[in-house]
């Protein structure tokens, strides 16, 4: 028999959301980002770019984390995504950063987490 390995579907990240749509938006990715689902975005100009979650010693951040984008996304243009923006528990370690060489890392540090909470996204 042939074995089959199924990839990770978009969203799967999502332990449990609010009813309907509450918990979700919908937003335009920057032209030139590449993400994964569950990584952590920004709003940058209007606009959804990879978050870094780079912070000071102390714990803070400068980055105001929007959400969690749903779905793998390379694009060459600007487009329409969704992202789970509140209400929502999420599995801590599919939490996805941008590194400086454009790919997504596992394990978001406190102040991303914290960010997400404060949006009432948990991470379990």
């Amino acid at each position: 028999m042939t074995v089959k390995n199924e990839g990770q579907r978009a969203g799967e990240f999502i332990v449990s959301e609010g009813n309907g749509a509450i918990s979700r938006e919908k937003g335009t990715l920057a032209s030139g980002q590449n993400v994964v689902d569950g990584q952590a975005v920004k709003l940058s100009g209007g606009k959804l770019v990879a978050a870094t979650g780079s912070h000071h010693t102390d714990g803070s951040s400068d980055e105001a984390i929007a959400g969690l984008v749903i779905g793998s996304h390379n694009v060459t243009a600007d487009t329409p995504v969704a992202y789970v923006a509140r209400m929502a528990e999420v599995k801590a370690s599919a939490i996805k950063l941008s590194t400086a060489t454009g790919g997504g890392k596992t394990a978001a540090d406190a102040a991303v987490k914290g960010a997400l909470g404060a949006q009432f996204v948990v991470a379990r």
